[in-house]
């Protein structure tokens, strides 16, 4: 049977495009699952694990030298976690798949948007219902679609990549919709690169590889061996290299071998280690490390580019163990169930949040709240969309 839309479906055709209504109508929705299931959910063990990292969360902000800016830093976890519970037993499997069409299809509009501003020399801004669009990078040379960044953009195309990659191998053998969602997959992976984000190229390369060695398609891995053995002796300018490899691949690449210390994520993370050190077991409070980075360099930085260091120095660690416990657990669950069940739809859903988590690695983007919520989604879905 198919799946009809509903609020989540229509909340996330709006959400690239209007995050606002987006979210504001998954928050409905979610409410209205909250009122009419509240009491089963709050028999489910799991449920009061995740009450328990979110107490964890509330007392390192109560105890924060600056508890208002860490009680604002809970907007980007608590909603998301009453989001994720309710959502378990609402995914059916075809409404997780449906889901994941219309993810699929509203990343070619934005992936088209990001393509016109490389095309498109001539500023222009597109404003609709007040929702402005604009066809003009913000960073000039990287692409940024409709988001306020080119490394948000990138984190975003990573997962929609394997989302579409997943309904092309679900889609039947020489189909045009295996046609039309692996063109998507391509669109997606040109505004990948169009982005110029080394991060997101790296995550995508890596899981191109691993996928390619477990699928047992060697030339394949062969081939992604040589194009990341290129890329990087371009970008280490060894003799020769730069004449074959885009630029596009490499550009970036001296940028972190002539920067500024500041500049470096190694130096961000030994200052959040040093602070971790300080208080280890409940952290400075969610949103403090850039006070930290300011006292030990005198420069800013908006967070440590790493989501688990991070959690680390601001919650402490038994908030962000539990966190990773309960993560790790869906994700595990989630790869045997690809395993037995052999869905395409199901492995892409599963990539796709792999991919947003390595994503994390370098980087941390779920201060947007379209990356946090689709984040989001996709953990659901691997654990109620089964």
């Amino acid at each position: 049977m198919g799946a009809r839309l509903d609020w989540l479906a229509i909340g996330l055709g709006i959400l690239p495009f209007w995050s606002v209504l987006g979210l504001a109508l998954w928050a409905g929705g979610m409410v209205t699952l909250w009122v009419r299931q509240g009491r089963a959910l709050l028999r489910d063990q799991d449920t009061w694990l995740w009450l328990t990292v979110a107490v964890g969360l509330l007392f390192s902000a109560w105890q924060s030298p600056a508890p208002g800016t860490a009680l604002l830093g809970l907007g980007n976890f608590i909603p998301f976690f009453a989001f994720f519970l309710a959502l378990r037993s609402y995914l059916t499997p075809a409404r997780m798949s449906l889901l994941l069409t219309i993810m699929g299809s509203t990343a070619v509009v934005v992936a088209g948007i990001g393509l016109a501003q490389a095309l498109v020399s001539r500023p222009w801004t597109l404003t609709i219902l007040g929702v402005e669009m604009n066809w003009h990078p913000r960073i000039p040379g990287r692409i940024d679609s409709v988001f306020s960044d080119a490394n948000v953009m990138a984190s975003y195309c990573v997962m929609m990549l394997f989302v579409q990659l997943g309904l092309a191998w679900q889609a039947p053998v020489k189909s045009w919709a295996r046609w039309g969602w692996h063109a998507a997959a391509g669109l997606t992976l040109l505004a990948l690169v169009l982005t110029r984000s080394l991060n997101g190229l790296a995550v995508a390369w890596v899981i191109g590889l691993g996928l390619s060695w477990a699928y047992r398609r060697y030339g394949v891995s062969a081939l992604l061996l040589l194009l990341g053995l290129a890329v990087i002796a371009a970008g280490w300018d060894w003799p020769g290299w730069r004449l074959v490899v885009p630029e596009v691949l490499w550009g970036r690449i001296p940028k972190y071998l002539t920067g500024q210390a500041e500049d470096l994520r190694t130096v961000q993370w030994q200052v959040a280690w040093h602070a971790f050190l300080q208080r280890p077991w409940w952290g400075w409070g969610l949103r403090y490390f850039p006070t930290l980075y300011r006292q030990s360099t005198q420069s800013w930085v908006g967070h440590p580019h790493n989501v688990w260091v991070m959690l680390l120095v601001e919650t402490g660690v038994w908030t962000t163990a539990l966190l990773m416990y309960l993560v790790g657990r869906v994700l595990a669950q989630g790869w045997w169930h690809w395993q037995r069940s052999r869905q395409p739809w199901y492995g892409g859903m599963w990539l796709a949040f792999v991919a947003i988590t390595l994503f994390h690695g370098l980087d941390v983007t779920l201060f947007d709240g379209r990356i946090n919520g689709l984040a989001w989604l996709l953990l659901a879905g691997l654990a109620g969309g089964r």
